[in-house]
This record gives C-alpha cells, sequence and structure tokens, in this order.
C-alpha cells in the first residue's frame, strides 16, 4: 500500500508527465510516457481500470 506522502509524490510526478506528454511531437515517445503514466495510476490507485476522458489518450 502507498503511504500518503508517497501519493503525493506519484501525483505530483504524473502531473508532470502529463505535460510531458500534451507536449512530446514524437509518437515512440508519447508511447513510452504514456506506459509510464499508466503504470504510475495504478501506483495511485490499483483498483483504476482506464484514465479519465480528459488524461492522456492512448497513442496509435
Amino acid at each position: 500500500m502507498v503511504k500518503n506522502d508517497e501519493r503525493i509524490i506519484f501525483i505530483m510526478e504524473l502531473g508532470r508527465l502529463l505535460d510531458e506528454y500534451h507536449k512530446c511531437p514524437y509518437e515512440a515517445v508519447k508511447k513510452s510516457i504514456y506506459e509510464d503514466i499508466v503504470l504510475l495510476r495504478h501506483a495511485i490507485d490499483p483498483d483504476a481500470n482506464d484514465m479519465p476522458a480528459s488524461s492522456a489518450k492512448k497513442p496509435s
């Protein structure tokens, strides 16, 4: 289980990754960032099934 102070760090990192994802012009890099976002999202909330609509969408 993630401690509250760790959760705050994960949420801050998630925000940074979302910013990087949206600014990135390279699909291969976006895919890697997306995978990191998904891993971090599940670390924050292991029961989460998917990302909210306003967040990063899986690159094609």
